[in-house]
């Protein structure tokens, strides 16, 4: 080891050296800085857990709230990351529920920005009532994380790698929300239930408004919002009443492959409605093409042509714009239609477009009826079906309520803020059921066997409804409130209907 006395005769020998050798020392150090700079790697982090993914470079991953994917859900996030500082600064055991969706609807998209922040609300609700409310007990204490899954196969596989290095540190047991039925999120569904030898996460996993019948082969999974077939069901049922009974129907379906929600819906309502019923063959069209409202506008004399009393939309909301515009310069005018179409439909209003609708719909000769998830009217029109203390005016989303109080100008009609507050809800029973059976050691994996125990007497008291899991996960005779969209935009309930025609309220043996 040189003295410090070597090191200055060092940089004395250096004086001494041949300018040019200097000169080309200077060269190679400013070749390899600009190396240096090429090569370095691009910084792709938002936050940590959350990293910018795909040619769209959005953020995606995992939050406490403390990031915000999106102005639209900066304050729910800021009220998501003070309860979760709350349960860290308690010092009691808890647990996390991951609520995974696309965060940032695109403008192709089945979602509007609006649904998205009131199902992240109704999430956030769910958690402030189980860490604030003694009703359901207070043990283990809940921590609310969000994370952004994105629109591509990339970005869906980013966050879940995110989820999985917190899955230790955040205590995570359970993945609510999960986004809409499409063969995209039934992959991504299959990883987070998925054994850890196979790739998988072992999560448990609550889908918030996934409805499509072909999801219940997954297991792990739990869906709080009635399947399309029971939809199909009850709107068949609800057609069965005077003054629908005997009423003719036709048939649009949508044709795109990877959209299992249209798919399942079209071929469910098909099952249970009396062929003699049908007026003409089912109409298609494509929504992955482009081209979409040219397609329905060809349609017009075809329609008429039939003669239809009621045509059923079996397709995603953001195209019923595209169909029901048209419907006010169709040939045949002064004939009465009811739209009727499915759980999607409630995007409508939020849709762009809607001001089309509303010129429709004024004429006085077209009314927009959907079945639905959930809408606040239900809870009076059939009052057994739900569970008073979560509905009633002091609830948690009553009138009076929790809600309410947070959210003042928001409303609870598109019923999404309902089916988050039920998904989170699902997730907080299943945690603290299976924390009273095993000592307290929540896992994902004994989170997935408890969820066959909530049924019957132990059904989920949601705000949608009492939940009642069947083996494949599936809501057994899940409330399905029918609903009407008037011109000015606001939506009634106008009966509340299930695959029986009467929805399930457990019963004490």
């Amino acid at each position: 080891m040189p003295t410090r006395g070597q090191w200055v005769t060092g940089s004395r020998l250096w004086i001494r050296w041949p300018w040019n050798v200097v000169l080309a020392v200077l060269v190679l150090a400013l070749a390899g800085s600009t190396v240096t700079w090429v090569l370095w790697p691009k910084d792709t982090s938002c936050a940590a857990a959350v990293r910018q993914v795909g040619a769209d470079g959005q953020c995606v991953g995992v939050t406490d709230g403390s990031y915000h994917f999106s102005d639209n859900l900066a304050a729910v996030s800021d009220l998501i990351r003070t309860q979760n500082e709350a349960v860290d600064k308690d010092g009691r055991s808890f647990v996390s529920i991951v609520y995974l969706m696309p965060m940032i609807p695109g403008p192709k998209d089945t979602t509007t920005p609006d649904s998205v922040r009131h199902e992240v609300q109704g999430a956030y609700s769910a958690l402030y009532e189980a860490d604030n409310k003694l009703g359901g007990g207070d043990v283990p204490r809940i921590r609310l994380l969000l994370a952004n899954c994105g629109g591509t196969d990339e970005q869906r596989d980013a966050a879940l790698e995110e989820i999985r290095g917190r899955i230790g540190p955040d205590h995570i047991v359970a993945v609510a929300g999960l986004g809409t039925s499409t063969d995209e999120t039934a992959r991504m569904i299959g990883k987070v239930t998925g054994d850890p030898e196979s790739g998988g996460l072992q999560l448990a996993a609550v889908g918030s408004v996934i409805t499509a019948d072909t999801l219940a082969k997954i297991h792990g999974l739990v869906r709080t919002a009635p399947t399309n077939a029971d939809e199909a069901a009850a709107a068949a049922s609800f057609l069965k009443q005077p003054p629908y009974a005997g009423l003719k129907v036709l048939m649009v379906q949508d044709a795109r492959a990877d959209d299992q929600y249209s798919r399942t819906l079209g071929a469910a309502f098909l099952a249970v409605l009396p062929s003699e019923r049908l007026a003409g063959q089912v109409e298609q069209y494509d929504s992955s093409q482009d081209g979409v409202a040219t397609a329905f506008a060809t349609r017009m004399a075809n329609l008429c042509a039939v003669k239809p009393d009621v045509i059923y939309f079996a397709g995603r909301g953001v195209d019923l714009p595209s169909f029901l515009a048209p419907l006010k310069n169709r040939p045949c005018p002064d004939r009465k239609l009811i739209v009727l179409s499915g759980d999607d439909a409630s995007q409508v209003a939020q849709a762009a477009g809607f001001d089309e609708i509303k010129e429709t719909l004024r004429s006085g000769t077209v009314r927009l009826l959907y079945t639905g998830l959930a809408h606040p009217e239900a809870w009076a029109r059939r009052p057994a079906a739900f569970p008073a203390p979560v509905t009633g005016a002091s609830g948690t989303l009553g009138r009076k309520g929790y809600f309410q109080a947070t959210f003042p100008l928001e409303s609870l009609d598109d019923g999404q803020a309902i089916m988050g507050y039920d998904a989170v809800t699902t997730a907080v029973v299943g945690a603290r059921l299976d924390s009273r059976t095993s000592n307290g050691r929540v896992t994902g994996s004994r989170m997935i066997q408890i969820w066959q125990s909530l049924h019957r007497v132990d059904a989920v008291h949601g705000a949608s409804g009492y939940i009642s899991f069947g083996n494949d996960g599936s809501p057994q005779d899940k409330a399905v409130p029918v609903i009407e969209i008037g011109a000015d935009g606001l939506v009634h309930t106008l009966a509340v209907s299930s695959r029986t025609g009467t929805p399930f309220v457990p019963k004490q043996d």
